[in-house]
């Protein structure tokens, strides 16, 4: 992430009379940036049905943005520093909306030789990289544009659209997909972007950071992509029926994921200047809230993914529906995320990072209350989880902010936020692999041993015997997404038993094998979250805290996405 304290801008003494418009710039790129990471989730079930997809491509869609937003965020903000930060906001900007295009048409055409749904995970990665570039730059540009007062509104502007994005994605999306289609979601972006780039232009002035490292860290963005992206399509794969955990292919991703990520960790510590220094670790509050970033990501944010698929899928809610019954999970941020501003100094940031962690996981664990009902009303048992969670989830954005960069030396402060920023998206992308592989590999032992266990009259056990090891086959390689419609939807080879008792036994042990299934990850993410808690309780302390002037608090709070 940029550097926001020696900047060489414009001077001072004037004011800039368009930097108002500036900071309408930045706010549309952010605003952006962050919607595309909550507004899709809503589309999935949608677009997994228009584009005839797996529930792992369905992962890859959500992930493939997360993982190129977490990879180029800080080296985006070094070369920011370098060759000027509007330059590179304009390049993010068009790189986004060019990135939004290509989904919206991945429907009708494809890039090369892929396929639809690898065009629009393609077309996802860029927009993750337009993100990548925007998000640390356009604080580095508020930086620069303001000054004083000026400055402090500017960031709470600039905090508030972080909120806003996040709260009104689900709902966006929904409202977009149920009224258009899915494609709308991601076309909006483009006369945005146009509209922002030519703003920008207009409106803001260049600014570098002369003081900055004259080299980018390519090792280390060779290293980490390579860690990063081996791990994820390691997990979404091993629960392949075709594949398995201990497969050769499986197993070498996982070999070439850690050796990878040795490398990184060694060649950071051996840099003049790394991309990430490994040794900002060394301070335990610094740890302490990297923990929490990424546990609250894993935890929390990444069961947007399977709670959409529950709520849609299941228990047929339209994407409107369901985005708006997801409302209290990403809206009550708006509640709690400036009344722990204001009463950080106060209280301490960890007691706002154990309570806001406990609080959501404890709505985690209450959201494993859902049962096989299929009825729309079912959905209440998830709302006190929903209302706990998105409480808990204000509580902790703020705090997260202001200890990655209190702890740190001022030069160290955009590096500082941007490890945290990255730990967020990687969070996410951990998050929905490694729970879409245990969600995939309960389901596929459930299942099997359910339908096994059935009977099939009228025929010999050794045909019954045949006949339900090919429903059991078919019902695996349909998976976890085919699953979540609850069997409502049979496939053709499932049509000749539609009408029998045998499909009513089937559908059952479907619903019974996804529910134990869902509630089972639902268990594990409130126990990351419970680990988030406990890590904020006994790394994060005030004695690790540097003094910071009012000036540095007000630029702080804003840095987390």
């Amino acid at each position: 992430m940029a550097s926001t304290d020696t900047s060489n801008s414009a001077p001072a003494t004037t004011a800039d009379p368009r930097r108002w418009w500036a900071l309408i710039t930045v706010s549309l790129g952010l605003f952006m940036a962050l919607l595309d990471v909550t507004i899709v989730n809503v589309a999935l079930p949608t677009i997994g049905d228009d584009l005839h997809t797996s529930f792992a491509d369905l992962q890859w869609v959500v992930s493939a943005y997360t993982l190129a937003l977490a990879v180029f965020l800080v080296t985006a903000g070094r070369l920011g520093d370098l060759f000027g930060r509007k330059r590179l906001f304009v390049v993010g900007l068009g790189v986004f909306a060019f990135g939004s295009m290509l989904c919206a048409l991945s429907g009708d055409f494809t890039l090369f030789s892929l396929t639809h749904i690898q065009t629009l995970i393609a077309a996802r990665a860029l927009q993750g990289l337009g993100g990548a570039i925007m998000l640390p730059l356009s604080l580095a540009i508020l930086s620069s544009t303001f000054r004083g007062r000026e400055r402090g509104i500017a960031f709470g502007v600039y905090g508030g659209v972080t909120g806003l994005a996040t709260a009104i994605g689900p709902v966006l999306g929904g409202l977009l997909v149920e009224k258009v289609n899915w494609q709308s979601i991601f076309w909006i972006n483009v006369p945005i972007g146009i509209i922002a780039i030519a703003l920008c232009v207009w409106s803001v002035q260049e600014s570098f950071d002369t003081t900055a490292p004259r080299s980018i860290d390519v090792f280390g963005l060779v290293t980490l992509s390579a860690a990063l992206f081996c791990l994820v399509l390691a997990l979404i794969q091993g629960a392949d029926a075709d594949k398995g955990w201990t497969s050769p292919y499986i197993l070498t991703l996982f070999g070439v994921a850690a050796l990878a990520l040795v490398a990184f960790v060694v060649g950071e510590m051996l840099l003049k200047n790394p991309m990430v220094d490994p040794r900002l670790f060394k301070n335990a509050s610094f740890t302490g809230a990297a923990i929490v970033a990424f546990t609250l990501s894993a935890g929390l944010y990444s069961l947007f993914f399977f709670l959409t698929l529950y709520l849609q899928n299941y228990l047929g809610f339209s994407p409107l529906q369901a985005g708006l019954r997801a409302l209290p999970l990403s809206g009550l941020v708006l509640l709690t995320a400036p009344l722990a501003g204001a009463q950080m100094q106060r209280f301490g940031a960890r007691f706002f990072l154990v309570l806001g962690m406990s609080l959501m996981a404890v709505g985690v664990l209450l959201m494993t209350r859902i049962t096989t009902d299929t009825a729309q009303t079912a959905w209440l048992v998830l709302l006190p989880g929903f209302i706990l969670a998105g409480l808990g989830s204000g509580m902790v954005n703020p705090p997260i902010a202001d200890v990655a960069v209190s702890t740190v030396s001022r030069d160290r402060a955009g590096m500082a936020s941007g490890v945290s920023a990255v730990c967020r998206q990687l969070g996410i992308a951990f998050g929905i692999a490694f729970f879409g592989a245990i969600l995939t590999s309960r389901y596929n032992g459930r299942v099997s041993d359910s339908v096994k266990a059935l009977t099939v009259p009228g025929v010999s056990a050794a045909q019954g015997k045949a006949i339900l090891d090919g429903i059991v086959t078919g019902l695996q390689k349909a998976g976890t997404f085919f699953a979540s419609t609850g069997l409502r939807n049979p496939p053709p080879q499932f049509q000749q038993f539609v009408n029998t008792p045998l499909y009513a036994q089937v559908q059952h042990a479907v619903q019974a094998a996804y529910i134990a299934s869902t509630v089972e990850i639902f268990q594990l993410g409130a126990i990351l979250l419970a680990i988030g808690a406990l890590a904020a309780l006994l790394l994060v302390k005030r004695s690790d805290m540097r003094p910071a002037t009012e000036g540095e608090e007000r630029e702080a709070a804003p840095v987390e996405f």
